[in-house]
């Protein structure tokens, strides 16, 4: 087997060399309209890993690639009191939801998923596509389960910050605090 990241042969999915330097990331924050996004990696320091994302083999990828970054969030993460992590629509494609996996690894004492809780009813593709393309394309998340805690929502990549604008603002308008939103990767460069 190769490294995903690195083509090196490896008996892992992703090398002990590409793994120990990802687990030195730099976490950063970018405001999106006031909302506060964080993130662990820039795209192009990734983009090899979350390629696989729309095949199997992603899905040992992603968690992977969580375990060094988002469970290690999780581990110094308190707010003293419950907050549930909504992944930004966990729909099932090709074997499985990659945001259901974020949003597994960020499971500690305070923090808890909510699976199929938001759900886009528009699965037009994003990848590529201008700010304009997405403000006039919305995902039309639908929020379909009540949620009476705050909320931290979780997503693979941040590019213009459209998709998590509209499920901050469903879920704001349902009367749910929406903390912040984490993601893995910044397309920003």
């Amino acid at each position: 087997m190769r490294c995903i990241k690195c083509a090196k042969l490896s008996l892992k999915i992703i090398c002990k060399d590409c793994q120990r330097v990802l687990s030195e990331y730099e976490q950063g924050c970018r405001l999106v309209d006031g909302f506060k996004v964080y993130y662990f990696y820039k795209y192009s320091d990734i983009k090899e890993i979350l390629a696989t994302k729309h095949h199997l083999h992603g899905s040992f990828a992603i968690w992977h690639l969580c375990r060094i970054s988002l469970a290690k969030f999780a581990k110094e993460f308190s707010f003293g009191s419950k907050v549930a992590v909504v992944p930004l629509d966990d729909n099932i494609k090709s074997g499985y939801s990659h945001t259901a996996i974020l949003a597994r690894s960020l499971l500690n004492l305070e923090l808890f998923p909510i699976y199929r809780a938001l759900r886009a009813t528009n699965d037009i593709k994003y990848a590529g596509k201008s700010l304009e393309f997405r403000r006039k394309n919305p995902r039309g998340f639908k929020l379909l389960k009540e949620i009476k805690t705050p909320v931290i929502l979780v997503d693979d990549i941040i590019t213009t910050g459209t998709s998590m604008l509209e499920a901050k603002k469903i879920l704001a308008k349902a009367g749910v605090n929406v903390l912040f939103g984490l993601v893995l990767a910044d397309a920003r460069e």
